[in-house]
């Protein structure tokens, strides 16, 4: 009977303990639980706002364009009977490249110059007329003063027909001198788009050109900068470019012109660089990647990109004042690796919030 009951105590002594071991476990757990499910108190990494320019490399496309090119249409209405270049003729300034025919600009040429001579005579005879008449007026009574003033009225309509005449034949010379197409300047053909015996001219629909015309050995490359990085521009600046038909070439060139305006649509200033081609290698037509080396803005502040937070109504930086969150609105200009360039009511040395979150809430304590 005693070893019964000793073998009971012993039994209810080791349930008992089990017992506590396992509500010990269980509030050990709930208790670890509880730390894992409680919001961890956050950790902000505090900067101060820097004074110092932010820079950085970019390129933007640009194309080539001819230095001058001309559309060459015909200003006298007539046949094509010669055409002395083709397409890529190098031709040089004042060359003959075409020759229309049109006979009746010859004979309306002949018809002016025959009624100037014409002109010209009558005008010698009234004015010959009118110096005998002025001569016989010396003796009184010989000559009324209405035929004098008749004779130099005439000698006045003949000196004005012959001036008229003149005009009329000049025009005509100068017409039968566009039958004749000349280059204006040195370049190249590109384009024809007529042979012998078509008809051209202001009667004639002309769609195209006769002739296209382009100076190649230089270039104009055209590119639209940005607003953000024209300002920095200078003229005269060399630039460095590369060609995407000669992928790892680099050339050179300098600022010639720029626009003065930014385009209301893009925001950004057209620039032309001139870039000297005597050897033909570049093509107008071709895209180049400008190399831009933007030098910042300035006076301009930088803060970490991290540190801006972009909504949908705005921009703005977290600062530390009195050990709380204040929001600063800012507008963003240049980027150069991890800074950014900012604009707004900060001071250098503020200090702010570099891993900032939108729901950090404004003046939420943060040291």
């Amino acid at each position: 009977m005693k070893t019964i009951a000793s073998n009971c105590i012993v039994l209810l002594l080791w349930a008992s303990a089990l017992s506590s071991c396992s509500s010990s476990e269980q509030a050990d757990a709930s208790r670890k639980k509880a730390e894992k499910q409680r919001p961890a108190k956050p950790t902000f990494r505090i900067a101060a706002v820097s004074q110092q320019r932010v820079g950085q490399t970019i390129q933007l496309p640009g194309e080539f364009r001819p230095y001058q090119e001309v559309s060459i249409y015909p200003k006298a209405d007539g046949f094509v009977e010669k055409v002395l270049v083709d397409r890529g003729s190098a031709v040089r300034k004042g060359q003959v490249l075409m020759i229309l025919d049109a006979p009746e600009t010859e004979e309306r040429l002949v018809a002016a110059r025959s009624n100037t001579l014409k002109a010209e005579a009558m005008l010698v005879a009234s004015r010959e007329h009118y110096r005998r008449l002025k001569a016989s007026s010396k003796i009184p009574g010989s000559v009324s003063a209405l035929d004098l003033e008749t004779a130099y009225a005439r000698m006045k309509a003949d000196s004005a027909s012959v001036l008229g005449e003149q005009a009329n034949y000049r025009a005509l010379a100068r017409l039968k001198s566009y039958l004749t197409v000349r280059a204006p300047f040195d370049g190249f053909i590109t384009e024809r788009n007529v042979h012998p015996g078509a008809l051209v001219g202001s009667g004639a629909k002309m769609d195209r050109p006769m002739l296209v015309l382009q100076q190649q050995n230089r270039l104009r490359l055209v590119a639209d900068i940005p607003e953000a990085y024209s300002v920095g521009l200078r003229e005269g600046e060399t630039v460095a470019f590369m060609v995407s038909a000669m992928p790892g070439k680099e050339f050179k060139g300098k600022i010639s012109r720029r626009s003065g305006s930014m385009n209301q649509q893009f925001r950004s200033e057209t620039v032309e660089i001139d870039v000297n081609n005597a050897s033909r290698t570049l093509r107008p037509g071709m895209f180049a990647e400008i190399i831009l080396s933007a030098e910042g803005t300035p006076g301009a502040l930088a803060v970490p990109n991290t540190a801006v937070i972009t909504s949908t109504e705005r921009q703005y930086v977290i600062r530390v004042q009195n050990g709380r969150a204040q929001y600063v609105e800012v507008k963003q200009g240049q980027k150069s690796g991890d800074m950014t360039e900012v604009f707004g009511n900060l001071r250098p040395d503020d200090k702010i919030i570099v891993n900032a979150r939108e729901d950090i809430r404004e003046g939420v304590a943060v040291l």
